[in-house]
């Protein structure tokens, strides 16, 4: 898709009653080529009274996506900040540069999150939530609807989506009883993801917008806004998580859930940490085919452990160990079953 440059920066910068930016819209890619301008333009059509920037970061695209982004720095100086990675940082995993952490605290008061292959479809968007939160110290985070599309933009009707539109408390959000679409969030900036302690965890955990409403939570309520027009979701070929299978996705929940376990353990809040290791093991159940095992089988056990102390660094790590060692036994007894 070629740039389209709808609106010149002077046109985007006219009704802004101050220079320094408020909102920081951080747009995480990796060859999107077909999409990315599709998202740009979609954060440049935004219509506000406040100032705000676009922090691009390009986690090293082959196919044309950081010529694409470079043009639209080019003709935005005073809107679009460019990151460049040599290196795909994202394969690298927990040894690569947290670069959502490091977007994050040069960010503004208020960030807005969507990435290269996704887009907006409300030009007043921003400024519904800006607005909500500036007159909300209640709340922390602000989000609106999503559709999901393909890669043509045709609709899809599928179970891809499963938010239940409402408001939601705090502690909503850190139990994940209310889960927000990423690509329509505005939250406050008040997560220090560069603290050592939250950095060497956070880096580890790939359902990494799943932590940040656990986070989030601690800091106040969420608002669903309704009268915001849906954003769109896009599913493709190319997608992080869209693509893999349910197997996989278990997997990615159960390492994830079990380093939010850790990290709240050592931040001394049983409760939480007793929560998400049960979500660990009853995933790891999922990816094993433990068909007869319901979360409700894992909270007693693992309440029963953080309540005995071992909180951190000890206990957690061997029972975790044992569920592993037990999945891959009985995924090699399923085998010699249909063997015979």
């Amino acid at each position: 898709m070629q740039e389209k440059y709808k609106r010149s920066e002077n046109e985007i910068m006219q009704n802004w009653n101050c220079k320094k930016p408020i909102l920081s819209i951080i747009c995480i890619t990796y060859n999107h080529k077909d999409f990315i301008t599709k998202a740009i333009e979609s954060f440049l059509e935004q219509e506000t009274d406040f100032a705000f920037e676009i922090l691009i970061h390009d986690d090293c695209s082959n196919d044309g996506t950081r010529k694409i982004i470079q043009s639209y720095a080019k003709k935005y100086p005073n809107i679009i900040k460019a990151f460049y990675e040599e290196e795909n940082q994202y394969q690298k995993g927990a040894e690569g540069r947290y670069f959502f952490g490091e977007l994050s605290k040069i960010a503004s008061k208020y960030i807005a999150l969507c990435e290269g292959d996704d887009y907006w479809n409300d030009s007043k968007k921003l400024q519904f939530q800006v607005d909500f939160l500036e007159n909300n110290p209640k709340f922390v985070v602000t989000y609106h609807s999503c559709k999901v599309i393909d890669c043509d933009g045709n609709i899809m009707d599928s179970g891809w989506t499963k938010f239940d539109y409402r408001d939601g408390s705090g502690y909503d959000m850190q139990k994940l009883y209310l889960c927000l679409p990423l690509r329509c969030v505005v939250y406050r900036n008040i997560i220090d993801f560069l603290e050592p302690n939250l950095l060497q965890y956070a880096k580890k955990i790939q359902n990494g917008d799943t932590f940040l409403w656990t986070l989030l939570g601690e800091y106040g309520d969420a608002k669903y806004i309704k009268e915001i027009k849906p954003a769109f979701y896009r599913i493709h070929i190319g997608g992080v998580w869209s693509m893999i299978d349910e197997k996989e996705r278990h997997m990615m929940h159960t390492k994830s859930f079990y380093n939010m376990s850790e990290y709240f353990a050592s931040k001394g809040n049983v409760n939480l940490a007793s929560y998400f290791l049960s979500l660990s093991m009853y995933y790891l159940s999922c990816a094993s085919s433990i068909n007869k095992m319901q979360y409700s089988d894992f909270t007693r056990v693992s309440k029963s452990i953080l309540g005995n102390k071992s909180v951190y660094g000890g206990g957690c790590i061997g029972f975790l160990t044992y569920w592993y060692h037990l999945s891959a036994i009985l995924q090699i007894s399923k085998k010699y079953k249909r063997a015979a």
